[in-house]
């Protein structure tokens, strides 16, 4: 009788500690990814100033300090496509987005063009033909408009915190090609933040001061997106 009750009391333990550990492993897998994509890196500067500060530089110096600020927040996960000065394909992007499915994708860039009206950031969200394009989307077309309306909806947060940071030059929200998003199904989203040809937005994003407050302004975007 004792030892009847002796296994019964260890099956007990062992079945609650085994719902302990699957709880505890499903909890920390539900996490929402949120993959940060800073642009080019190593041989590939992306676009240059005349001072020679490199596209490459910005992007991860916002990437880096957007994992920061997101670094307590216990209800996401942030992933980077990079997290140091080095040369990441394209394709190599991809199979880190693909494989680690993230609830969304931020790829940071810093803009290129001339004239007075080259200043200011935007945003593109790729469109059907982008998400669907070497692979169909599990969901079909309800489940690709579903990573439309969540790209397009952290585009909306973003502009908000932005525009408190940079006044009167939000140059707008487009549907556009995005390398990075053919054949994937998910949410991505690319984030110009400025023209690094712009002497005036170059020296706000060569800035650290600027650089965390974009962060900031970013992760606050995150923060309300989920």
């Amino acid at each position: 009788m004792l030892r009847n009750r002796l296994k019964y009391t260890v099956f007990c333990c062992s079945v609650l500690v085994l719902c302990f550990w699957t709880f505890t492993a499903f909890s920390q897998s539900a996490k929402p990814v949120v993959l940060i994509d800073p642009a080019h890196g190593g041989a590939d500067a992306g676009v240059t100033g005349i001072d020679e500060t490199a596209e490459k530089d910005i992007t991860l110096a916002i990437a880096l300090a957007l994992q920061k600020e997101l670094a307590n927040d216990s209800s996401v996960e942030v992933v980077l496509t990079r997290n140091s000065d080095k040369v990441v394909s394209l394709e190599e992007r991809r199979k880190i987005i693909s494989e680690r499915k993230p609830a969304i994708v931020l790829s940071l860039h810093a803009n290129a063009g001339f004239g007075k009206s080259a200043s200011g950031y935007e945003m593109y969200y790729p469109g059907f033909k982008n998400i669907q394009a070497g692979g169909r989307d599990a969901g079909g077309k309800t489940g690709a408009q579903q990573h439309l309306n969540d790209a397009v909806k952290m585009a909306r947060l973003v502009q908000k915190n932005f525009s408190a940071l940079f006044p009167r030059k939000d140059r707008g929200l487009r549907e556009a090609d995005v390398p990075l998003a053919v054949g994937l199904t998910v949410p991505v989203l690319t984030i110009e933040m400025g023209f690094a040809t712009s002497p005036e937005d170059r020296k706000k994003l060569s800035s650290a001061k600027i650089q965390t407050q974009i962060a900031q302004a970013l992760a606050k975007s995150v923060k309300s997106f989920f």
